[in-house]
């Protein structure tokens, strides 16, 4: 009986302690999970406002943490460091690290052996923003379909995404993926060299993500004072309010912000800019680009990062580039518009159309995604 005893409390305690080690381990998963989740929600946060803004990281990683159950108090210590103070992303300021600490995680037979208080659970986790989105062009429109037909579209490394469906017969895209939204698309006597058309969910709009397009999405610039404007031909134009602009001839554009507040014609011209950023207003419908040559790229820099072209949503009249030999580099935002469009040169573009028609153009080329160097961001967990 003594042996029978021993043998017993022996086995009990092993019992026990593996009811214990099961348990701390699914508290350690549901904890590591929500420490995931904040790390990632701060490093989206970033992605939207702009690296650096600490507060924004913070706070977005604190209520993703709260909202799945953790909450500093009590046992429970959530500690979240923007940029993180230790390690490999130590002050990258497109960083989130959170720390989650739970004490006296309640245990039942390891009391008995030594850890009357329970135990402790600690997790971590870092996020980062990272420019490395690959989507280049997105046709957001879920009701109306694009035509591709007859084209050959260079985007080497790139995602289409269509929000609904496309006519790609007779077309040879070269793209990383090419995902759908609505009906699949007509591919007869297509040629796809990386991916085919897959179904995916529809496309959200990625201006939220660009901190240039966020910008001037939560910044209309003001039209106060906006200047008469008129034809402009074989000049050089500075940044500023035009309530028209009409070019032709080789027109040279200083870098700056271009608002455009009424018709904007750039047909004919031969237009070269470097840094700029057109910002065209409601008053905006006569918008024609056909037959131009542009040479033209947006900022590296400043609060208009990455933006080329900005249409205001709530503008939706066509837009075309039919004939242009253009050579674009940045965000062109149309996310309402059906445009016709082409682009010969071999600047990284990111188109955000409404609906495209890029039939029978015979080579459209938005560039190769830089490597970390895309103009969305989007959250990844790093460690």
């Amino acid at each position: 009986m003594p042996f029978v005893a021993i043998i017993l409390t022996t086995v009990m305690g092993f019992a026990g302690m593996a009811v214990d080690v099961a348990y701390l381990e699914y508290q350690q998963q549901w904890q590591q999970s929500a420490t995931d989740i904040a790390a990632a929600g701060g490093a989206e946060a970033l992605g939207k406002v702009a690296c650096g803004n600490s507060s924004a990281g913070a706070s977005a990683a604190q209520t993703d943490a709260s909202n799945n159950g953790f909450t500093t108090a009590g046992n429970v210590l959530v500690t979240i460091n923007t940029p993180p103070s230790s390690g490999p992303y130590a002050g990258n300021t497109c960083a989130v690290a959170v720390n989650i600490a739970t004490q006296h995680v309640q245990t039942f037979f390891a009391r008995f052996f030594g850890y009357p208080q329970g135990m402790t659970e600690s997790t971590q986790a870092v996020g980062v923003a990272s420019a490395n989105a690959k989507a280049c062009i997105y046709l957001l429109s879920t009701s109306q379909s694009s035509d591709m037909s007859n084209s050959t579209v260079n985007a080497p490394g790139c995602n289409i995404l269509i929000s609904n469906t496309a006519d790609m017969a007779n077309s040879t895209i070269d793209a990383a993926a090419i995902e759908y939204a609505g009906s699949a698309p007509t591919i007869s006597g297509a040629t796809f060299p990386e991916a085919t058309p897959a179904a995916a969910l529809a496309a959200s709009d990625p201006c939220p993500s660009i901190p240039g397009c966020a910008y001037l999405t939560g910044n209309p610039p003001s039209t106060s004072g906006c200047a008469a404007g008129g034809s402009y031909s074989n000049t050089t134009l500075n940044q500023g309010c035009y309530n028209k602009m009409s070019l032709s001839g080789n027109v040279t554009l200083n870098p700056g912000l271009y608002i455009i507040n009424g018709q904007f014609h750039l047909n004919g011209g031969t237009v070269t800019g470097s840094g700029v950023t057109f910002y065209m207003t409601a008053n905006v419908s006569d918008t024609n680009f056909g037959n131009a040559t542009l040479t033209l790229s947006a900022p590296t820099t400043g609060s208009t990062e990455g933006v080329l072209l900005y249409r205001i949503p709530s503008q939706g009249s066509a837009v075309s580039f039919s004939g242009c030999t253009c050579d674009l580099g940045g965000l062109l935002y149309f996310p309402t518009t059906q445009v016709n469009y082409s682009n010969a040169g071999g600047q990284y573009a990111v188109l955000v159309f409404g609906q495209a028609n890029f039939s029978s153009s015979s080579n459209l080329n938005l560039g190769t995604p830089p490597p970390n160097g895309t103009l969305m961001t989007q959250a990844v967990l790093a460690e």
